[in-house]
C-alpha cells in the first residue's frame, strides 16, 4: 500500500521508539534486545490497528544534532530488520533534525516519509541550535531522488525559537520549501494543543495535509481528527500510557475505534 492511499483514511501514525542505540549514554550493551522491542512494537501497532509507523531513536537522549558513525550504523541495521518484516508504511526519525542521516536511512530503507523537526524555522533546546533544514534536504533529495515525503514540524516541541517568527510566516514558508505534509504539537510529548489551534493551523495550511503530533489520546482522539488529517501517537497507546514502554494492543484498538467508530 501507497502512503498516499493510506492519506485517504486520515491515517493513525504509531512510533516504533528505539531503546538506547549503540553511542548514546544510555546504550544496554544489547542490540537483540533493541530488536526484539522494536518487533513488539511492530506487531503490536500491526495487531492494535495503526495505518502506518514511525522508527524513532527515541532513547538517544539527551539527542544531539548529529551521531555517531556506530548509532547510525545500528540504526540502520534495526530498521532494515523491521522494514523487511513490516506490512505497513513507514517512516524515519532521526533526532535531532539530522536530516543528511535521515534521508540517507529512509533511502536505504525504502521508507515512505521522514519528520524534519526544524525544516523552515532556526530552533533552540536542550539539544542545543538547529538550523532550518530545507535547502539541505531539499538538495539530498535532488541528489538522491526517492518517493520518500517530508513531513515537517512548525514550532516542534521541546524548543523554542531562536528569533521570532510568525505561524503564517513558518506555514506558507514550509509549503512553498516542499514539504508533504505539516506537523503541529504541543509544547512537550504526550501534551496536546488545543483544537482551536489546530483549526487555525489548518486554515492557513489550506490543501496541506495537517498531522497532529502530540497530545492525541481516547478521549480527545474523534475531536481531533475532525479537524487534522491525521495524527502520530506515542505515549497514549504505550503499556499505561507510559511512553518509554512498548505499545499496548489494547490501548491502540481503543483509540483507532475511538477515531473510526
Amino acid at each position: 500500500m501507497s502512503y498516499a492511499e493510506v492519506f485517504t483514511r486520515k491515517p493513525i501514525i504509531g512510533m516504533v521508539h528505539l531503546m538506547p542505540l549503540p553511542g548514546s549514554p544510555g546504550y544496554g550493551g544489547s542490540m537483540a534486545a533493541i530488536e526484539e522491542a522494536a518487533m513488539q512494537d511492530l506487531r503490536a501497532l500491526e495487531a492494535g490497528g495503526a495505518d502506518s509507523f514511525i522508527i524513532e531513536n527515541f532513547g538517544d537522549v539527551p539527542y544531539a544534532t548529529s551521531n555517531a558513525p556506530v548509532t547510525m550504523a545500528a540504526m540502520t541495521s534495526v530498521a532494515a530488520l523491521v522494514a523487511k518484516e513490516a506490512k505497513l508504511p513507514f517512516g524515519i526519525n532521526v533526532q535531532f533534525n539530522c536530516v543528511d542521516q535521515e534521508w540517507a536511512l529512509a533511502y536505504a530503507t525504502g521508507a515512505s516519509f521522514i519528520r524534519v523537526e526544524a525544516f523552515v524555522e532556526n530552533r533552540v533546546g536542550v539539544h542545543g541550535v538547529t538550523y532550518a533544514a530545507a535547502p539541505e534536504l531539499r538538495r539530498l533529495q535532488a541528489a538522491y531522488p526517492a518517493k520518500t515525503m517530508i513531513f515537517a514540524d512548525v514550532n516542534t516541541k521541546h524548543t523554542f525559537p531562536l528569533v521570532d517568527q510568525p505561524l503564517d510566516f513558518s506555514v506558507h514558508e514550509a509549503i512553498e520549501s516542499g514539504a508533504d505534509a505539516l506537523i503541529v504539537t504541543g509544547l512537550l510529548t504526550g501534551q496536546s494543543p488545543t483544537v482551536e489551534d489546530v483549526r487555525e493551523f489548518k486554515k492557513l495550511a489550506r490543501s496541506m495535509p495537517v498531522l497532529l503530533g502530540s497530545g492525541v489520546n481516547t478521549a480527545n482522539a474523534r475531536e481531533f481528527f475532525e479537524v487534522a488529517d491525521g495524527a502520530i501517537i506515542g505515549s497514549s497507546i504505550k503499556i499505561n500510557g507510559n511512553v518509554n514502554d512498548r505499545v499496548d494492543v489494547e490501548r491502540l484498538k481503543k483509540l483507532v475505534e475511538a477515531v473510526r467508530g
